[in-house]
């Protein structure tokens, strides 16, 4: 089983690149990068990022971005707005082509924007699959509780209408927040997820690290193993919801040993 962390986990008090060695500490050999900033989707950085990546023998699998100020405007009706937006994502493509990344991690529209028809969503998606495949990079589309992809009914109607082939990532936490059982999202998502992200939750809690919560994650594990045991699972928290380095180590070895 294949277990990594998003340097996401560290966000706001540990800068991006710095978390490479942090990760390395905590017994990780894959991870995936947040994007925090545009400074760090500028092409030196992204260079200095991968030369510590390789460095410390971490593989970046996948890569997100600070996608609420851009992703939903990549369907905007205002034209020039719409461009601008798609040379964001591009240059979020670009460094995930640069840091050897499997996928991009997208969130895409948030819920009702500007009522556009799902023909033009999938339109429009198809538009960005194609993008991503130049540069050799898997989009894979993320169920978001705040996002349209909060329904997996909605990504489905969308995937059928669509000609271009687009991956998925499966995030427990916001499947959870949608009121969701997150296994109605793998029943969409079947051969086509390639990312998982992984956390626990209980009644009072939708965010917890894997082993601290309530969650059948085995189950989860099972079936998405099924699909493909080399698909890996990224520890995806807020830094809220740990205290330390133990905490985290203890989170790994849970996962490493669930099956």
């Amino acid at each position: 089983m294949r277990v990594g962390i998003s340097t996401a986990c560290f966000y706001p008090y540990v800068n991006t690149e710095d978390t490479i060695k942090i990760i390395k500490r905590l017994g990780f050999n894959i991870c995936e990068v947040f994007l925090e900033a545009d400074c760090e989707v500028k092409e030196s950085f992204i260079k200095d990022l991968k030369d510590r990546a390789d460095y410390e023998g971490i593989r970046i699998y996948s890569v997100h971005a600070f996608n609420g100020v851009f992703e939903p405007f990549l369907f905007d009706r205002y034209e020039r707005r719409r461009k601008e937006m798609v040379e964001k994502f591009e240059r979020i493509c670009r460094a995930g082509s640069m840091l050897g990344c499997e996928c991009y991690v997208f969130h895409g529209l948030r819920k009702n924007t500007n009522q556009i028809g799902i023909k033009d969503i999938a339109k429009g998606m198809d538009s960005l699959v194609r993008i991503s495949d130049s540069y050799g990079i898997k989009l894979a589309w993320e169920n978001v509780s705040w996002c349209m992809t909060s329904s997996p009914e909605f990504i489905r109607d969308v995937n059928e209408l669509m000609n271009e082939k687009i991956y998925f990532n499966l995030d427990i936490k916001q499947a959870v927040r949608s009121g969701e059982d997150p296994v109605k999202f793998l029943d969409v998502y079947k051969d086509r997820i390639i990312n998982v992200h992984i956390n626990d939750s209980d009644p009072l809690n939708s965010c917890l690290l894997p082993g601290k919560g309530c969650m059948d994650l085995k189950d989860i594990v099972e079936r998405v193993s099924k699909i493909n045991e080399e698909i890996p699972y990224i520890i995806e928290v807020y830094r809220e919801n740990f205290d330390g380095d133990e905490d985290i180590i203890t989170a790994r070895k849970y996962l490493e040993n669930i099956k």
